[in-house]
């Protein structure tokens, strides 16, 4: 038997819309500005679910090309 967890560690731009009641749109903005670290795979967004709970409680994520802190935090996102 398999455990399957409450949310997968990957997750859609739908899955994270749906999560923080936001339009897919916004999601895909925020993916190809870098205001949500993001990855494609194909022509699909994918986020980390450890990303979006660090950008809910509003701390900065390492940038994975530097692997260091953005100097700021995006508080604006959950407007």
């Amino acid at each position: 038997m398999s455990v399957h967890p409450a949310q997968p560690p990957i997750l859609t731009v739908a899955e994270v819309a749906q999560y923080l009641r936001v339009s897919e749109t916004t999601i895909w903005r925020w993916c190809s500005s870098g205001k949500l670290p993001a990855f494609r795979i194909g022509r699909s967004w994918r986020v980390r679910q450890s990303d979006l709970e660090v950008l809910i409680k509003g701390q900065p994520w390492a940038d994975p090309t530097t692997g260091s802190a953005p100097e700021e935090t995006h508080p604006d996102l959950l407007r």
